[in-house]
């Protein structure tokens, strides 16, 4: 009973210390974090806002591909810098490379042929300056040379016929008249025969040759010109197999940067208008800032008006912008906020602004507040 009447008040004194801690520590005020970050300010009352999002000065470019194909090589990185020209990716090109091989063979058969058909026309041509040249003075000598002496064999074979004749007793010699009758006959011929050659010596070429001579010669020249047609032929379609396979080659239009690669080795890369790009490339040594101001506010804006951007997130800092033209086309809004009072039916005139110095970290892509001085009103109204 004593104990009950010690431990009843003990439990009260220390549930009443125990309510007073709990009071005290649920009034202590809670301890603040750091002060926001205030925005900066803006150094012209009247402005008119906008949204700008940073892009190269050569804006994105979508880089695609000419003609589908596997890609076999990637030559770039993301961030690096090439010049006009340079290669970017390289597609499968095991086919294009058979094909010019494929054309140059056939054109060094076409130009040994034309090689062939040359030859066959000079000799063409040579025949008919030989046929054009008759009679030739050497050949008339020699056929007169030739007439005189059968001329001279015909007399000296009857000769001996007639000395044959005039003895009256022939003895062993009876047997020689045949032979020697033969002699004078076959002498006689070749007389005959040499006078012809005479004739035809100093008549020259027939016109019927001379015809068939120069239609050879003719028929040459065209096999040369269509065999050297060919052979043009054949350069064409090397050009047009190397053409094929530049094509599998994606080079870069403009100096500037790799922004995004979306092409790795071994990837079908398709071509055309709904195919997606290899890579994106933008020339970043000027920045720009496309802003959209809302047609509502267009009668305020004045190109000639200073500008700045601030930058997004915990940085106060501002850039100064450099007005560079206005795009002449109002197009409907697409960088919304999210906010549910933002009409989505707006549209907007987009202004190109430069970058002065911006931030390093600035990159293609971010958005941007801009703010540009606005027309005073009795101007605007005008």
């Amino acid at each position: 009973m004593k104990l009950r009447l010690i431990a009843l008040p003990i439990l009260a004194l220390g549930g009443f210390a125990l309510t007073g801690l709990a009071v005290a520590r649920f009034n202590t005020p809670p301890k603040t974090g750091p002060a926001p970050v205030a925005p900066p300010s803006i150094p012209f009352p009247d402005r008119v806002a906008g949204v700008g999002i940073v892009e190269p000065a050569s804006e994105t470019i979508l880089i695609g591909a000419h003609v589908g194909g596997v890609v076999t090589k990637v030559l770039v990185e993301e961030g690096s810098r090439v010049e006009a020209g340079a290669p970017l990716v390289e597609l499968d090109t095991r086919d294009a490379n058979a094909r010019i091989e494929i054309a140059k063979a056939a054109r060094a058969a076409a130009a040994a042929a034309v090689e062939t058909a040359r030859a066959r026309a000079v000799i063409a041509g040579l025949r008919v300056a030989e046929l054009r040249a008759r009679p030739r003075p050497e050949d008339v000598a020699e056929a007169t040379a030739l007439v005189d002496a059968r001329k001279s064999a015909l007399a000296d074979a009857r000769g001996r016929l007639d000395r044959l004749l005039k003895v009256s007793d022939r003895g062993t010699t009876a047997n020689e008249q045949p032979t020697l009758e033969f002699a004078v006959a076959f002498a006689t011929a070749q007389v005959a025969e040499a006078e012809a050659k005479l004739v035809r010596a100093k008549a020259g070429t027939y016109p019927e040759d001379l015809a068939v001579a120069q239609a050879e010669e003719l028929a040459a020249a065209r096999e040369v010109d269509a065999l050297v047609a060919q052979v043009l032929a054949a350069d064409a379609q090397i050009r047009q197999a190397e053409v094929a396979r530049d094509l599998l080659i994606v080079r870069a239009p403009i100096a500037g940067t790799v922004l995004r690669l979306d092409a790795r080795p071994g990837e079908y890369k398709a071509a055309g208008p709904n195919a997606g790009a290899l890579l994106r490339l933008g020339d970043i040594s000027t920045l720009h800032v496309r802003t959209d101001i809302d047609e509502l506010d267009a009668w305020r804006f004045d190109p000639s008006g200073r500008a700045v951007a601030t930058i997004r997130g915990g940085s106060r800092e501002q850039v100064a912008l450099r007005f560079v033209r206005v795009i002449p086309d109002v197009a409907p809004k697409k960088a919304l906020t999210g906010e549910n009072s933002e009409r989505i039916d707006t549209r907007v005139v987009q202004v190109i602004y430069a970058l002065e110095s911006p931030p390093p970290f600035l990159q293609s892509g971010m958005l941007v507040d801009v703010a540009v001085a606005a027309k005073p009103v009795e101007t605007a109204t005008k």
